[in-house]
């Protein structure tokens, strides 16, 4: 049978690495990104949209709404759209919400997981979770990696693998603001134990399973991003200490005002609250932190 037929959009680190991995793997593949450089030879959207039989969107949720208006008017009913997206839309859709309802008429599979792309880059495991309703659809887009470095999984429910991996990012804010102050792997693991505990309580708000937070696209995710040397997640809670600048874009940075109008004024979220006033810097992030740290030892 004649493999589908690829398409990226956007090509930075992790673009770059999936478009890599699934050339390596004998597919007919043509990229797109809006510096031109970095595309050799770069036909226009109009060109390679149509042709798509599978396409990646490795775009970040804030870049979203004006991709999916750029492609609208190209794209065919029978493509199916990978989105690895994992920040909330101010409208508080996560990604799946957010291109399921731009593009009704097609399949969408969201790539979640463990997926550092700098690690899969050097042919470290990346585990991946490959979430659709529609099995067929999964099972075309976990194919494009069969024999790589890429450890893959499914999942039928793409809504919950979206919000989950939103969730994570959120934390691993947190972990990288406990960096920043100087709270070193102890402190940080016990960041990490209370992000999947408030983790656990807004997935029940959602009506999701708490054991589901402890999957590739919770617990895994987490871990891997929340300590990881390469996670821009980290480094923007790094930057909450460390600056007065304005602070770089990150799924977690932005998914912050989304998630704080959905958690409202509960005190249940004491971690989250805390990461939400640190980014907001009226106050430094080491005196909220150590006044956080300190009701979790009255707690204790």
């Amino acid at each position: 049978m004649k493999k589908p037929h690829v398409v990226v959009l956007g090509m930075g680190e992790i673009g770059t690495v999936l478009f890599s991995l699934v050339k390596k793997r004998g597919y007919s593949i043509e990229a797109w990104d809006k510096v031109p450089q970095k595309v050799p030879h770069q036909k226009s959207l109009f060109e390679i949209i149509p042709k798509a039989d599978i396409l990646f969107l490795c775009i970040p949720s804030w870049n979203l709404p004006n991709v999916v208006k750029s492609i609208g008017p190209f794209i065919h009913k029978q493509t199916i759209i990978v989105g690895l997206a994992k920040g909330l839309q101010a409208t508080k859709e996560t990604p799946y919400t957010f291109l399921s309802n731009s593009f009704p008429h097609n399949e969408v599979v969201m790539l979640g997981g463990a997926m550092l792309a700098e690690e899969v880059a050097l042919g470290m495991p990346g585990i991946a979770v490959f979430a659709g309703k529609k099995e067929s659809a999964r099972v075309l887009v976990k194919d494009c990696f069969k024999n790589t470095n890429v450890v893959s999984f499914e999942s039928k429910d793409p809504e919950v693998n979206s919000f989950l991996s939103i969730l994570k990012n959120v934390y691993a804010l947190g972990l990288g603001i406990g960096d920043g102050i100087g709270w070193g792997g102890n402190g940080r693991a016990l960041l990490a134990l209370e992000a999947l505990k408030e983790m656990e309580l807004l997935c029940s708000l959602k009506g999701i399973k708490k054991d589901l937070v402890y999957g590739q696209s919770g617990f895994v995710d987490l871990i891997a991003t929340g300590f990881s040397v390469y996670s821009k997640n980290v480094e923007v809670g790094k930057l909450i200490v460390s600056t007065k600048k304005t602070l770089p874009n990150s799924e977690g940075l932005v998914s912050l005002e989304p998630l704080k109008k959905i958690i409202g004024s509960s005190s249940s979220f004491p971690l989250f609250n805390a990461i939400y006033q640190a980014a907001l810097r009226k106050e430094k992030a080491g005196v909220i932190f150590s006044r956080y740290i300190k009701k979790i030892q009255q707690k204790g």
